[in-house]
């Protein structure tokens, strides 16, 4: 039957092995519970800011295989500029058991080769070019895509209920460019503010079917899909034609900040 039992602290108070065993079991079951059918990806936090010296990766957690991976202060990483197209992951090391419990360890990797699915998770791409720094703050929901030195996190995969999601803060920054255009209907309206309202990943059949019955299709999406639809959809709400590419770049300068 439903229960909740928690050992008292208390002066002279015999504290039994399984009150002990409760405190320590609780907090893994109750996740087990809360996020048991969702895919793997970022569940929380993970944000990427430039530095001096390469980059920071803010605390957050991760969701890898049924195991929740914590990072709990800022983790520098140290990257010399190159302008070739490089991918943060992050690799898993399989478990390790030792005297004083079970160990799920992982590797922050910064390279050009593509996440491997079976054993890593990709938290940003970027082109970072020599004397800039890594760009984090975008300016509309069009530079979320520039080529260069800029976060990119389009690709990156979100955990979420059964199918892996997209970032929210696309999802946030579409909707609120959108719910200001002139060219809003009601689908939009009913979509926007549920994005407005998120805390984690929206559900991918939730954002499936808005696109579907938004632009008259059947079909199933990549992130980079879902975020060229999310273009289309800006750029028809506002009366506008097709977005110039971003590239960082302008006339042959760097972005500097």
């Amino acid at each position: 039957m439903f229960h909740n039992t928690y050992p008292v602290f208390e002066a002279k108070r015999l504290l039994k092995k399984e009150m002990l065993d409760n405190l320590r079991d609780f907090p893994r079951a109750w996740f087990d519970l809360q996020y048991r059918d969702y895919s793997d990806g970022i569940l929380w936090g993970c944000d990427i800011q430039g530095t001096d010296t390469g980059f920071t990766i803010l605390p957050g957690v991760l969701y890898y295989k049924k195991v929740p991976y914590f990072l709990d202060r800022p983790y520098a990483v140290s990257y010399k500029a190159e302008g070739e197209l490089v991918y943060v992951r992050v690799r898993f090391w399989d478990k390790a058991v030792g005297a004083g419990g079970e160990e799920f360890l992982s590797q922050v990797v910064v390279d050009g080769q593509e996440p491997d699915a079976g054993q890593e998770l990709e938290l940003a791409r970027f082109k970072l070019q020599t004397g800039a720094r890594l760009r984090w703050e975008y300016v509309d929901f069009y530079d979320y895509e520039t080529e260069f030195d800029t976060v990119n996190r389009i690709e990156v995969s979100y955990a979420a209920p059964g199918h892996a999601g997209i970032w929210p803060r696309l999802c946030k920054s579409f909707a609120a460019e959108l719910l200001k255009s002139p060219g809003t209907n009601a689908w939009d309206i009913a979509f926007g503010l549920r994005c407005l309202e998120l805390k984690e990943a929206m559900c991918y059949e939730t954002v499936r079917a808005y696109l579907n019955a938004r632009l008259g299709r059947d079909a199933d999406y990549t992130n980079t899909q879902i975020y060229s639809a999310f273009k289309r959809i800006l750029r028809e709400a506002g009366g506008r034609g097709e977005a110039p590419e971003r590239t960082g770049r302008k006339e042959g300068t760097l972005l500097m900040l």
